[in-house]
Formats: C-alpha cells, structure tokens, sequence
C-alpha cells in the first residue's frame, strides 16, 4: 500500500504492518529511525523482521525478538558492576559494558556541579540507575550519566525483565499503555530500553499483575486493541487497588 505522508515523502506500508528484510517501507524526506537503512536511491528498507513503527516526519522498525543494542539518547536502567576513583562500570543489558565518568571535585564551587557529584558519591557496586546513553559509536564502551532530573540511583521496588525489542509497544504510543499501567497499580513505572521495568511497589501483588500485563504485551504485541485487553487484564488481578 502506498500512503502520502507529505508532498516530499510517501510510505509504502501500514503502521504495525509486519515487514521483512530489505522490504521497501518510504522514501522522500522522512528520518530513518531503529531498524532501517537508506539505500543507494534513497529508499528506507527494513534490516529485519519486525513491524513498522511510522511517526512525525520518522519511520522505523520494531523487531518481533533481539537484544538491546544501545542508542545515543536512551534512558537505561544499569546495574554497578564496579567502580574505580573515576570510572564506574555498569551492566545495561547488553553485549557490553557501559561506562560512568564521575565528574572532578571542584571545593571552589558549589551549585550544579556539586549536586552531580553528590549523585555519583552515593553510589555502590550492587545500586541500580537510571542513566542516559550520552554516546555510543557502535566501538567504544557506551557512555552514560546521571545527569538531569529524575536520573540516578533507584531506592527500593522490584525490577521485571522483558524483551528489549518488546520496549515500544510496552510504552505505547505517547506511552499511553505506560500511563495506564501506573493508572491501574497506582505507583510509579519505568520502563528503560534496555528491556528493565522497575516498578516502585513492595506490594507482591502489584509486581506479579505488572509482570502479568508485561508478558502479555510480549505475547500480542503484534495484535491490535493491546491496551484495552491489558487494562482489563489489570481489572481482573488488582480489583479495588485500580
């Protein structure tokens, strides 16, 4: 199906549509998102099997399985593996490791640069981050910090596991299914692109609905009405807690 998008770009498929490597998916003025290439005619092609994911002025690919690979911009949830006097190694779930450089302490100054220190200083082998990728070159270690509101150490609740590739849909678009989530278990979620949830919850039954609704959207992400068989599934396990 050929779709115009704008009068500069044109899609070749539907949004969800299941697409296979090399298949044409748009060409004209759209940014090429995860799991696409441009070939030598300006064509974006699929580099997998997967759905296609179409947004403002971007396209993209989901794929149906695969581990995370890291991406410059992603917010991560890392786990301290080791740390030196200025280097913190961390586990992003990944094929490698990622980095922290814990920035120089400054006596002279106090403010920002403080603040971010004291982020760092309280950190141990063992804590878990929210971290953002600042860079990665597909060579090096990736680069990460903790610098910016709402990023680093998470205190208490519970981390689930899923299926990096499963992350989209388990935010859903403009992260409806992830508000809904919070909605229905009545506590704070975050969902990293390295495929760990962290729900902030010591209620057991809380965590087991979550990582039900969880291994559901795993299973039919592909499937359409996703979020309302989600809710309902919520519906079903928390009772009065939703």
């Amino acid at each position: 199906m050929k779709k115009s998008v704008s009068s500069k770009a044109e899609i070749f498929v539907k949004d969800r549509e299941l697409v296979l490597p090399g298949q044409a998916l748009a060409k004209g003025l759209l940014k090429p998102d995860r799991g696409v290439y441009v070939d030598k005619d300006g064509v974006v092609r699929s580099y997998m099997v997967g759905l296609a994911e179409i947004g403002d002025e971007r396209i993209g690919v989901i794929p149906l399985k695969g581990s995370y690979v890291p991406k410059t911009g992603d917010l991560v949830i890392a786990r301290i593996e080791k740390m030196s006097q200025r280097i913190i190694f961390a586990d992003i779930n990944a094929y490698c490791k990622a980095i922290m450089i814990v920035p120089k302490p400054d006596p002279g100054r106090r403010g920002r640069k403080y603040s971010l220190l004291a982020k760092y200083e309280v950190l141990a082998p063992g804590d878990i981050v929210l971290a953002k990728i600042m860079s990665y070159d597909g060579v090096s270690n990736p680069l990460l910090s903790i610098k910016g509101e709402g990023l680093g150490k998470l205190v208490g609740g519970s981390l689930i596991m899923i299926e990096p590739s499963k992350v989209p849909r388990a935010l859903g678009k403009r992260q409806s299914m992830l508000q809904m989530l919070k909605q229905k278990a009545k506590c704070d979620i975050i969902i990293a692109q390295n495929g760990i949830v962290w729900v902030n919850s010591d209620d057991p039954r809380v965590i087991s609905a979550i990582e039900m609704a969880l291994r559901k959207i795993e299973r039919e992400s592909h499937l359409p009405g996703l979020t309302e068989r989600v809710g309902q599934l919520l519906d079903s396990l928390l009772g009065g807690n939703s």
